[in-house]
């Protein structure tokens, strides 16, 4: 196929309005350019931080099976993306609380729990240290701070521990229960998330 003459001319006469463009026009298209290719990133990285709050929020009650398997799937991304998962999740929590990254539910270590109050409803044992004759124990959840000083405080007094307060601060309450030669102490820490630590030292 044989290209006409009149198709160069065209050409070469409209090739030098190209050049023409001034070069505050050519930024402009850059620079437009520029914030589309980043919105997309943005969104990319957005969409990939709703789906793992989805992700966590379904683990806490998916079987282990299928939970192990998002965990791998999360390790994956976190691979191709390192650090892309914690940094979306951060960023979104503080637009929108739901999508912020919920704590995995804990399982008791090995170990048994020390009376003679029950655990707090709703927390895991997560540490067990003996010491002689003495043990400390670790527990951990979410719930509510003062619920759970008030939950503490009231069990031991029902059974007729005296309250000696240690330390006290906005985060953190050690309090010592004394009953006869019995002595325990409790640690009472608030956590970030909603989380609640509690840290108990009696005799066995």
């Amino acid at each position: 196929m044989m290209i006409k003459p009149e198709t160069f001319a065209r050409a070469a006469q409209f090739a030098p309005r190209i050049f023409q463009v001034q070069r505050r026009t050519w930024i402009a298209i850059g620079l437009g350019l520029l914030v589309v290719f980043v919105l997309l990133i943005w969104a990319v990285i957005a969409l990939v931080g709703w789906f793992f709050s989805q992700v966590q929020g379904w683990g806490a009650s998916a079987p282990d099976a299928a939970r192990n398997a998002l965990d791998q799937v999360e390790q994956q991304v976190d691979q191709v993306v390192p650090g892309v998962r914690a940094q979306v999740e951060q960023q979104l929590g503080q637009f929108v609380p739901s999508l912020k990254a919920e704590e995995r539910p804990q399982r008791d270590v090995t170990g048994i729990d020390l009376g003679p109050v029950a655990r707090y409803p709703g927390l895991a044992r997560t540490a067990w240290m003996r010491e002689g004759k003495r043990a400390k124990v670790k527990y951990l959840g979410r719930a509510e701070y003062p619920a759970v000083l008030a939950y503490y405080a009231s069990e031991f007094k029902a059974l007729g521990y005296v309250q000696q307060v240690e330390t006290a601060t906005l985060e953190s309450e050690t309090h010592t229960y004394v009953s006869g030669t019995q002595r325990v102490i409790v640690t009472i820490d608030s956590k970030p998330k909603g989380l609640v630590m509690v840290d108990i030292e009696a005799k066995l």
